[in-house]
């Protein structure tokens, strides 16, 4: 079979070409036991190769659906290794470990790369309810329970946590991959009242407005002072809004 499994830093022109090749050589084949084993690999390598390249490419795809990208990803590798299992068994040939090895790391790494954010996807104004806290986690920010939210808002973001996690809880709203930790400004006018929520970089500042979002772990380090109340979060809010719905603009690269 052609030697070049190996996904080098290669354009995609040149990975189809690679894999036209690979398709066409196993037509070639003889009609053998390996043989055979070889044809069924074709279909299952070029699905982890493709889910090697495009996971490096992610930032490209709307932040909205970078997490339904990668959950696709995740089905077509556990169907393509069931696929080179059946076909190989323990015989696997070197290169075609590496090849599963390789989108197995491109999976791994787009969790590294990222901030897990979940976003309020309703079309109305909620009040912030309680998130059950998970362990292990690196960093886990979250809006106080009783803040008024605004549609299309984050109201929490995990770095360094089990995806499988944070999905077996209770959650207000979905879940998107951003390429930055965030924050949620809450703007004040000059009658101090509040007119605006501003998503930003979570190194920006917007002094003196309201930053939504506070950390309760930090480098894996949960913080133990408390939270308002959450009645007394909501009255706050109320004291200093109009009314129950404020404009949400994103000044971020998402």
């Amino acid at each position: 079979m052609p030697e070049a499994f190996q996904p080098e830093v290669v354009s995609w022109t040149a990975l189809l070409g690679r894999w036209m090749d690979f398709a066409r050589a196993s037509n070639a084949l003889p009609r053998t036991p390996e043989g055979d084993q070889w044809r069924a690999s074709v279909t299952p390598m070029i699905t982890l190769q493709a889910i090697t390249f495009s996971l490096s490419e992610l930032e490209s795809v709307r932040p909205a659906e970078r997490l339904l990208g990668w959950d696709r990803a995740d089905l077509l590798y556990e169907e393509s290794m069931e696929a080179l299992d059946e076909a190989w068994g323990p015989e696997m040939p070197a290169d075609i470990v590496d090849t599963i090895e390789q989108a197995e790391a491109a999976l791994e790494n787009v969790l590294e790369r990222f901030h897990l954010v979940l976003i309020h996807d309703g079309s109305t104004p909620i009040t912030m309810p309680a998130i059950e806290s998970i362990e292990p986690v690196g960093v886990y920010t979250v809006m106080a329970e009783g803040t008024p939210v605004m549609p299309g808002s984050p109201i929490a973001w995990w770095s360094q946590v089990d995806l499988d996690r944070v999905r077996s809880i209770t959650l207000p709203g979905s879940l998107h991959l951003l390429q930055h930790p965030v924050q949620v400004w809450r703007c004040r006018n000059d009658q101090d009242l509040f007119f605006e929520d501003v998503v930003t970089d979570l190194d920006a500042q917007l002094e003196p407005d309201l930053p939504l979002m506070v950390p309760r772990v930090l480098d894996g380090l949960a913080l133990t002072d408390p939270l308002p109340v959450a009645a007394d979060v909501s009255a706050f809010h109320e004291r200093f809004m109009e009314s129950g719905d404020v404009p949400l603009r994103w000044d971020v690269t998402a």
